[in-house]
C-alpha cells in the first residue's frame, strides 16, 4: 500500500510540473446505564442526523425474521399518538441484522421521544430534540475513539467503551450539545463488538452522532451496516468500497463528510459541488474525514499527506471550506490560515480572526488510552509540528475533544483534555459576510487533469483492498 501511495504520489507529480493522563482504571463510569444493561438490551441504538433539522436517522441492531423494523415517535414521553415510520434491514460482516429508519416531518425546536420496533422487544423510550429554526447550537469532535475488542466479554471493550462514555457525559456537561462529529478510527479492528460498544453512551441515543470511516474502520465490512446517513454518494466513477461520501444542515452549517480512504478525487469533487449548489445559504462549511494534512507529526506518513493534500484541498480551496476536521496521526494540532498550500495568515499566539482567506484545518487527538500508561507531561508547541500548525498540543493516552459553538456570525472551536476545567486552546473564526474572506478562484488547471488519477488509482486499490478484507474473514 505505501509503494502504491509513492507512485501515485511520482504521477501527480508529474502531473503538477506539468494535560494530564487519567488511566481507565481511575476514571468514573456512567450511572446511566451499566455495561451489563446495556448488553442485555442487546440493539446498539443511535441516532444520525437527518438531511436537515426536520429529520433524524436511528439505527439499531437485531430483530425477528421476516419484521420490517419501524420506530414510533411521540411529542410526549408517554408515547401517546405516536406516529409510526418503517425502515430497511441491513446486513454486514457478522451482522445479521441492523435496522435503518428515517424519521421524517420533525419541527425545528422540539423534543421528541421514540421506541425502536423490530418484532422483538421494543426499546425503552428515549427522546433527541431539534434545534430550533435560527438558533445557536454545539457540537463536539473527536477522532480516533478506538473503541477495541474481540468479544461482548472483553474487558478491553468495556474499558474502551466506557471511556468513550465519561468524555460524551463531561463534554454534554459543559454545553448544550446538538451534535456529535467522529473522524474516523471509530473502531480498531472493525468487529461487529466494537461497534457495539461504540454505541454504548446514552448520548448516542439522544444526540445525533455523525461520524467518517477511517483506515481502521474499513478493515471489515461491518462499518457498511451500522453507517447510515442522508445524501450519502454511494455510486460514481470509482465509489468508495465501503459506504461513502454524505452531507447534512444544521442551523446554518452545512457538514461534508468524505471518505478520504477513497482517493477518488473526481468524485469528491463533484460529490461537494452538488452538496454546496443544493444549500447556496449555508453560512457556514464544514468539512470532516480521517486523514491529517497538515500535522507533520509523523515523518513516516509525510508521503501520504502530500499526496493527499494533492487530492483534497483542491476542493476545499474551490468550495470555500471553513474549517477542515481530521484525525488519523493522534496528535492534536490546528493550523494557520491556508489557501493552496500556502499560509495566508499566521495565527500564531491568536484566539481570532476575522475573514479568514482560506481554511483552518483542526486535528483532533486520540480518545484511545492505555491503563497502564505512566504520566507523561504535554508538551505544547512542539518542534514536531509542521510549518503549517499555528499550535499544537500532545497529551499522550489522555482524551482530547472539542466544542464548536456556532453562532450567527461566528464558530468558537474550545478544545479540552478530558478532567480538565478550562480549555488548553481557544479559537474564533468571525465571518461578517457569508463568504468571508475566502478567495473566489476557480480550480487549478492540473486539477481537473490530476483528480482523474487518484479516480484510477481507487480503482486498481478497491481489488487489492477487497483481497485484505476478505483475508481477515
Amino acid at each position: 500500500m505505501k509503494k502504491a501511495v509513492r507512485i501515485l504520489a511520482v504521477v501527480l507529480s508529474f502531473v503538477l510540473i506539468a494535560g494530564t493522563v487519567l488511566p481507565v482504571s481511575a476514571m468514573a463510569v456512567s450511572e446511566e446505564i451499566s455495561w451489563e444493561e446495556y448488553l442485555n438490551e442487546g440493539k446498539g441504538v443511535y441516532i444520525g442526523p437527518g438531511a436537515d433539522d426536520t429529520e433524524m436517522y436511528v439505527t439499531w441492531y437485531g430483530g425477528k425474521d421476516g419484521v420490517t423494523p419501524c420506530v414510533k415517535v411521540s411529542e410526549k414521553a408517554d408515547m401517546s399518538d405516536a406516529e409510526t415510520f418503517e425502515g430497511t434491514i441491513h446486513t454486514g460482516y457478522k451482522v445479521d441484522r441492523s435496522n435503518h429508519v428515517t424519521v421524517t416531518g420533525l419541527e425545528k425546536g422540539k423534543t421528541y421521544y421514540y421506541v425502536c420496533c423490530d418484532g422483538t422487544t421494543d426499546t425503552e423510550v428515549k427522546s433527541f430534540k431539534t434545534v430550533a429554526e435560527g438558533a445557536d447550537f454545539s457540537a463536539i469532535y473527536v477522532s480516533d475513539v478506538h473503541i477495541t475488542g474481540n468479544s461482548f466479554e472483553d474487558e478491553t471493550i468495556r474499558d474502551t467503551s466506557k471511556v468513550w462514555s465519561e468524555v460524551l457525559t463531561e463534554a454534554t456537561a459543559r454545553e448544550d450539545i446538538s451534535l456529535i462529529l467522529s473522524g474516523g478510527d471509530q473502531a480498531t479492528e472493525g468487529q461487529l463488538y466494537e461497534y457495539y460498544g461504540l454505541f454504548y453512551p446514552q448520548q448516542v441515543k439522544t444526540i445525533p452522532f455523525a461520524m467518517a470511516q477511517g483506515n481502521h474502520d474499513v478493515k471489515r465490512y461491518t462499518y457498511d451496516a451500522v453507517a447510515n446517513y442522508p445524501n450519502a454518494k454511494l455510486t460514481g466513477l470509482s465509489k468508495s468500497l465501503i459506504h461513502g461520501d454524505y452531507y447534512f444542515t444544521k442551523g446554518d452549517a452545512l457538514f461534508l463528510v468524505l471518505d478520504s480512504t477513497n482517493s477518488s478525487a473526481t468524485d469528491h469533487y463533484f460529490f461537494v459541488k452538488n452538496a454546496v449548489k443544493a444549500n447556496p445559504d449555508a453560512k457556514w462549511r464544514i468539512m470532516m474525514f480521517h486523514h491529517d494534512l497538515y500535522g507533520g507529526h509523523i515523518e513516516s506518513r509525510e508521503s501520504e499527506n502530500m499526496l493527499l493534500r494533492l487530492l483534497f484541498t483542491p476542493i476545499i480551496d474551490r468550495f470555500q471550506v471553513d474549517l477542515v476536521l481530521t484525525g488519523h496521526s493522534h496528535c492534536f494540532s490546528r493550523s494557520h490560515v491556508i489557501y493552496r498550500n500556502e499560509i495566508t495568515e499566521n495565527l500564531a499566539g491568536k484566539t481570532s480572526v476575522t475573514d479568514p482567506k482560506g481554511t483552518i484545518y483542526l486535528n483532533n487527538g486520540s480518545l484511545k488510552m492505555n491503563a497502564d500508561s505512566q504520566p507523561q507531561a504535554p508538551i505544547i508547541d512542539s518542534d514536531r509540528k509542521s510549518e503549517y500548525i499555528a499550535t499544537d498540543y500532545l497529551a499522550f493516552d489522555t482524551p482530547i475533544y472539542n466544542i464548536l459553538s456556532f453562532e450567527e456570525n461566528s464558530l468558537t472551536i474550545k478544545s479540552y483534555t478530558y478532567g480538565a476545567e478550562t480549555p488548553f486552546t481557544e479559537l474564533t473564526i468571525n465571518k461578517t459576510t457569508q463568504q468571508g474572506g475566502h478567495p473566489d478562484k476557480p480550480t487549478q488547471l492540473w486539477f481537473v487533469i490530476g483528480k482523474y488519477i487518484g479516480t484510477i488509482y481507487n480503482i486498481i486499490n478497491n481489488i487489492s483492498r477487497q483481497g485484505e478484507i476478505a483475508d481477515r474473514g
